[in-house]
């Protein structure tokens, strides 16, 4: 146990800190080697401030990498949101999956500049860390609930359609479960959960900041919602190519007449503008569902790219700390922030003409403002509300009958 008073503390004059290669091992020395309480221990490695300041370029690269990431993600929502054809499940999952691609941003702009005046440094580090845990928690969820969404709307287009009615209340209930339950697991180191406050710093039950049964939860939650997301894309790519499959075998016979939705939904003699909208409704789930296949295709790479500097990290603590450095690392695990929302403007047509749409009103909305602020100011002081050559082809106007135009009554 670490002796928490608050006495007056002073290193012995024998004893010299170490050269210290990240946080933690300044915490653990000042705690372990003299003594001292947690105030003590940050007031002491808050002066290391190098140890998890950034270089010039890579506060640069972080600044430019969150800003872009908040700002492509918040064109997403803004487009989703601005337009009410866009009021989906699909379209819902989209928005809350850039969301959760924004507090990756922020994450990003928070280890740039929050700990400039920060005297608590381990405070700092540990809410960065769980920023872009929780990040990437709600990024696997929003796409596990894509995958799900994907895959009932494949595999059972039936269903799919009978219960579209109540599809928007689903999704929003899963949503807000979802942020609910991540948001207080995500953040709890924050608020005690971790490795100094819990007073296990110097203990094998600690990793890193994080305690070990943290870890562990993390990487089951994340374990499981790999194993939805690789199972139900899979299932749906084995469906879609059965589909393309079928299409090659049935030359001469239109495209998909007798798949899918079409030889269900209809009678004996199904109409043919029926058949024609089921099967456009269809073929858009399955555009959808590439889509997804994309986002998850992305991040798996994202996720698995930084696995062996990570495993070096763990076999050579110092050199990693010196040349790659752990808070680095970790960001690369939101590289497929940036991407998802690139990606979602590029696939999603009807995405990107409610964003020009919202554009253009805005535009219109500041000529019309900047134009309303040109009126001159000596045409209004004469009272007259307008200049004179005007005031004088009103007056002519209402006097007399203009060549080619119908007197006013």
């Amino acid at each position: 146990m670490f002796n928490n008073s608050s006495d007056s503390w002073m290193l012995p004059e024998e004893t010299s800190a170490p050269e210290f290669v990240d946080l933690p091992s300044c915490y653990k020395w000042h705690l372990q080697n003299n003594t001292a309480s947690i105030a003590q221990a940050d007031e002491a490695c808050s002066m290391h401030e190098d140890l998890v300041r950034l270089g010039t370029g890579s506060s640069i690269v972080f600044l430019l990498i969150g800003l872009t990431t908040i700002i492509t993600n918040a064109v997403v929502i803004l487009g989703i949101m601005s337009k009410k054809e866009l009021r989906k499940p699909i379209y819902f999952f989209l928005a809350n999956l850039a969301m959760s691609d924004v507090f990756a941003g922020i994450g990003l702009l928070y280890r740039t500049v929050g700990h400039v005046g920060h005297n608590r440094m381990y405070d700092f580090t540990v809410t960065y860390l769980t920023f872009i845990m929780f990040s990437q928690l709600t990024s696997g969820s929003a796409l596990s609930l894509l995958s799900i969404n994907s895959y009932v709307g494949v595999k059972y287009p039936i269903w799919f359609h009978i219960h579209a009615d109540s599809a928007n209340v689903r999704a929003g209930v899963a949503m807000t479960v979802m942020w609910i339950v991540f948001s207080l697991f995500a953040f709890s180191p924050s608020m005690g959960w971790n490795c100094l406050h819990m007073e296990t710093l110097n203990t094998s039950t600690c990793t890193y900041y994080f305690p070990e049964a943290y870890i562990i939860m993390c990487s089951c939650i994340s374990l499981l919602m790999c194993i939805v997301i690789l199972f139900t894309n899979i299932s749906v790519y084995v469906a879609i190519r059965e589909r393309e499959k079928r299409r090659l075998e049935q030359a001469g016979v239109p495209p998909g007449a007798q798949n899918g939705p079409v030889q269900n939904m209809g009678g004996n003699q199904p109409n043919n503008a029926a058949q024609e909208e089921a099967l456009r409704k269809y073929e858009a789930r399955m555009y959808k569902s590439r889509t997804v296949m994309i986002y998850v295709v992305v991040a798996f790479v994202v996720w698995l790219l930084p696995l062996p500097m990570m495993a070096v990290c763990i076999s050579h603590a110092n050199t990693c700390a010196r040349w790659i450095g752990r808070d680095i690392l970790y960001s690369f695990f939101t590289l497929n922030s940036l991407i998802n929302p690139i990606a979602t403007l590029i696939r999603t047509e009807e995405l990107r003409d409610a964003i020009w749409q919202k554009m253009t009103g805005i535009h219109q909305k500041l000529v019309t403002v900047m134009r309303g602020n040109r009126v001159d100011p000596q045409g209004d002081q004469a009272g007259t509300g307008g200049p004179p050559n005007l005031q004088q082809g009103s007056a002519h106007g209402e006097g007399q009958n203009t060549p080619g135009l119908a007197p006013v009554d």
